[in-house]
């Protein structure tokens, strides 16, 4: 392994403490909106394991570019033919964040308290200040509430009623790492193409989760459980009658209690019925990593 891609740990403090000369198995795994991981293997003989504790942070490279960084959590110590290795699983520093909690219940949000002063809350009750928020596209009044809930979670379950294509993106190079919730791009990043570096491809259609018709509810509870009938012409749902008549009616109840405000519900539920009316389709693409022979910026996969 050159030395631009020899893994590098550094303690609690970001103290770089060791590089990884004899890391074999160095792999990693980027997914849209989900939680990055790693793993790496040294030989159990090798005096640098005992700077790889649980909770030290490692930086990956790949062909000399950084990844990122993440910190090392659980390791598997296996014997096979007289030398032993040790295994070690890695996770995004992101999870940094799962170390404090929002104790009891708490409230943020509604008319006046936008997307950007609501993640702030939610980062202010880091008891180390790892993370600051960098850059906010969004600016939603939406309410949110937390019982007991970890901070994690918590900043995830923001963006959760978007429908706007958003994502979590994070800075790690200079601390406190900064955290940013954006739009997702829209311009083509890299291709696969037929013949080119695709390997495989398959469809599923599943219609398992298709709706045409929702029946809101929001805030409160019982008869006084907010509906959407005051401002749709006194209909307590939304449907769409091209999906009924093709399909049959599907109906579901989707309850959010952080809505407080009917219009905000309103349109909410018609944006969802536009992702719900029609069978779910996925892709799965299988394809070659060129980027390491073409370098060129459109075979790589980010």
């Amino acid at each position: 392994m050159a030395t631009k891609d020899m893994p590098r740990i550094y303690n609690q403090n970001m103290e770089l403490i060791a590089i990884l000369d004899k890391a074999t198995a160095v792999g990693y795994r980027q997914a849209f909106n989900d939680l990055w991981t790693a793993h790496f293997t040294l030989p159990s003989d090798d005096t640098k394991n005992e700077y790889c504790q649980p909770f030290n942070y490692i930086e990956i490279y790949d062909e000399g570019r950084r990844i990122e960084l993440f910190r090392i959590m659980e390791n598997t110590l296996t014997r096979e033919n007289g030398q032993g290795l040790i295994n070690y699983e890695c996770e995004h520093v992101i999870t940094t964040l799962l170390d404090n909690v929002l104790f009891r219940y708490h409230q943020i949000g509604n008319i006046g308290v936008f997307t950007r002063e609501v993640l702030e809350y939610i980062l202010s009750f880091q008891t180390e200040k790892r993370w600051v928020l960098g850059k906010c596209d969004f600016s939603h009044q939406f309410l949110y509430k937390w019982e007991s809930e970890k901070l994690l979670p918590a900043v995830w379950s923001v963006a959760e009623p978007f429908l706007d294509t958003w994502h979590f993106t994070y800075d790690t190079r200079t601390y406190p790492w900064k955290i940013n919730l954006v739009r997702a791009e829209e311009e083509i990043g890299a291709e696969i193409r037929y013949r080119k570096n695709m390997q495989g491809i398959q469809r599923n259609i599943d219609p398992t989760s298709l709706v045409n018709r929702i029946y809101p509810l929001g805030a409160g509870e019982g008869d006084n459980q907010l509906t959407i009938e005051s401002v749709n012409n006194g209909i307590d749902f939304v449907e769409d009658k091209e999906s009924i008549e093709k399909y049959g009616l599907k109906e579901t109840i989707w309850a959010d209690l952080r809505f407080e405000n009917p219009y905000n519900m309103l349109s909410t539920s018609l944006q969802m019925l536009e992702h719900l009316k029609m069978p779910y389709i996925s892709y799965s693409v299988s394809s070659i990593d060129l980027f390491k022979i073409t370098k060129d910026s459109f075979d790589e996969f980010k």
